[in-house]
């Protein structure tokens, strides 16, 4: 923070700048320290012209909730065709009457039937991961074990990876074992964001044709069955906008923009929690023994550890965040990340508190009526994610000598991998 925001912090007209550049963020302890000088001094800052940072819970609250006032992107999306814009930068109402086929889609009513598929998928994948060569360490003992067996595996690419791309295939009605494609396309896409920020804008389609013909060829096939299936592709074919059906560049655009967010946010907070739990034993031993913490574990992971640290919106008309006047054209980044740190709302906030009272106002999902419509199947995912790990895994812990690497996407907090030892617990019969 400069020395003028410092000296300007409660004069609302000031022209108050940060160091804190979202866009190619420092370190996540250099973040986090930045993050809180301008909850302290300067809730919402400029970064570069025409862009601004808020960092406070209730500005990024504001900002969320005012639907009619932001209109949410990274990229421009006002020189992309019509039928091309993904549903976040779709402006109401034209926003709502889609999000309700996906929503139709996604609801818990529909969701939580993929509870048995979502628990034979962790199950097989951890037995998988178990045909690795065993490493030294020896056995562990439980009180109704007995003796296990020690294997080394990345548990992020084993493990946390497949579970979300195989699950929204799942949800979208396209063969699961295509997930590996879902996951290295995924990665791709959102690489490709980086070099956008400051260029001209492509459509899905543009930037991966492959993946929009693999989505086109899904589309091709239920128009032409007699009775389409009830999946996310047959319903966006079966739904009509003011009497209008979509076209195929919507489906397509649509498509491949939820399967990108049902992938990356929930395998990012998989692996944090993950992290956190192969770094702590004692931690995981409580997670183990207690089933009734294990939400609130998740819910304090989605808080400290944001598996999307930042959403952009910008701003349709002029407005106001915390005293800060936002010109009509401008860009808002909204900190969730530091949204989830705020010290008026959660005490000791990079901590871990299993007993912090009203636990759900993080942000992480988002709020307001545009909370992410996938929320509740990535909660499903990752409690029985969780479950599943618990009941078959002993013991855990970080490979010897291993560097985290996170996840190259500037808006993104995770692991692109986790080696671990892990204990296997082997039951009496």
């Amino acid at each position: 923070m400069t020395d003028t925001a410092r000296a300007d912090a409660t004069n609302p007209t000031a022209a108050h700048t940060t160091d804190l550049d979202p866009f190619n963020p420092p370190a996540q302890d250099v973040r986090y320290e930045l993050m809180a000088e301008m909850r302290e001094t300067c809730p919402v800052a400029s970064f570069s012209e025409g862009r601004w940072y808020a960092a406070t819970h209730e500005g990024v609250l504001t900002g969320l909730k005012n639907v009619d006032k932001f209109v949410g992107s990274f990229i421009d999306t006002s020189k992309l065709p019509e039928d091309e814009v993904p549903i976040s930068a779709i402006p109401e109402p034209q926003h709502g009457k889609i999000r309700r086929v996906i929503n139709g889609v996604l609801a818990p009513h529909r969701t939580m039937h993929a509870d048995s598929f979502i628990y034979e998928l962790a199950h097989s994948l951890l037995d998988e991961a178990f045909g690795s060569e065993a490493v030294a360490g020896g056995t562990e003992s439980a009180a109704n074990e007995t003796e296990a067996v020690a294997v080394r595996f990345d548990l992020v690419k084993e493990y946390v990876d497949p579970i979300p791309s195989t699950v929204i295939a799942h949800v979208l009605g396209v063969p699961t074992e295509d997930f590996n494609r879902f996951r290295r396309w995924s990665d791709e896409l959102l690489e490709n964001m980086n070099t956008q920020l400051a260029g001209e804008p492509l459509t899905l389609s543009q930037t991966h044709p492959e993946f929009a013909a693999y989505i086109q060829h899904h589309i091709d096939i239920r128009r032409a069955a007699p009775e389409p299936p009830d999946d996310l592709i047959g319903r966006f074919i079966a739904a009509d906008i003011d009497g209008e059906p979509l076209s195929d560049a919507m489906i397509r655009t649509q498509a491949i923009n939820l399967i990108i967010a049902g992938n990356e946010t929930t395998r990012n907070w998989l692996g944090n929690f993950f992290a956190t739990l192969a770094q702590s034993p004692d931690l995981y031993g409580e997670v183990r023994a207690h089933p009734e913490i294990r939400e609130t574990f998740m819910e304090e992971s989605l808080r400290r550890d944001c598996p999307v640290q930042i959403v952009a919106r910008a701003a349709m008309e002029d407005t106001v965040i915390e005293n800060r006047h936002i010109p009509v054209g401008d860009q808002v980044v909204f900190g969730i990340a530091s949204a989830n740190r705020d010290e008026k709302v959660f005490q000791n906030p990079a901590e871990f508190d299993f007993a912090r009272p009203d636990l759900k106002k993080h942000l992480a999902f988002g709020a307001g009526p545009h909370i992410c419509p996938g929320a509740t199947l990535a909660r499903l995912e990752a409690r029985i994610a969780l479950e599943v790990f618990c009941e078959k895994i002993a013991s855990f812990e970080v490979a010897p000598n291993y560097e985290f690497q996170y996840n190259p996407v500037f808006w993104a907090l995770g692991l692109r991998s986790l080696p671990v030892n892990c204990v296997k617990a082997i039951y009496p019969e």
